[in-house]
């Protein structure tokens, strides 16, 4: 195996895949890794409807990205809701923690929540903003950089998503340049 190839680990769920773009290489996984200068190769273990649990954290990269915690919030909505996101929370660091032990040096990106088409209940939006606080603060704990995914979205949401949830190819190559841009300022 050459030395001078470097691994570019893409982890997570649909905000990173291609499926919904309409495009071969269309998702932001794809899209982010064109950008990347010198010798690389992708190891693209993505997947619709990802959930934490099913995120595969022996993977090896140089550079990692990881997009969770949407169909985690769906599918658990009712008791996240009721008892609040502490279950998430530590779900959530497990996971970066788990990636990271096995990544000690990658440069570990990850890319918060955005909100769907449909409006959200004020109750929603205070959940939804809580998540990605948590999202942020573990980002600060295992030592990866924040791509504040939620932030790009807003008001954007008719051009970036369809089928309400799923990121559109600008979508996808917005959540590209945030990758790009939390690479840079970790390089």
């Amino acid at each position: 195996m050459n030395e001078d190839l470097r691994t570019y680990l893409a982890l997570g769920d649909s905000m990173s895949i291609d499926t919904y773009t309409g495009v071969p290489g269309g998702g932001a996984a794809n899209q982010f890794f064109r950008t990347l200068a010198g010798r690389w190769r992708l190891d693209d273990r993505t997947s619709d409807g990802c959930r934490m649990p099913h995120v595969p954290t022996d993977g090896r990269g140089d550079l990692i990205t990881l997009t969770i915690g949407g169909n985690d919030l769906l599918v658990n909505r009712e008791t996240y809701l009721a008892r609040g996101l502490e279950s998430f929370a530590e779900e959530h660091l497990r996971l970066m923690e788990a990636i990271r032990r096995v990544n000690p040096r990658a440069s570990f990106i990850v890319g918060n929540v955005y909100a769907p088409q449909e409006p959200l209940s004020g109750f929603e939006r205070a959940a939804l903003a809580e998540a990605n606080a948590i999202i942020a603060s573990n980002c600060r704990r295992v030592d990866a950089e924040l791509a504040d995914i939620h932030a790009a979205f807003l008001g954007h949401e008719r051009d970036y998503l369809c089928l309400s949830i799923e990121p559109t190819l600008r979508g996808a190559k917005r959540i590209a340049q945030l990758f790009n841009e939390a690479y840079q300022r970790r390089s």
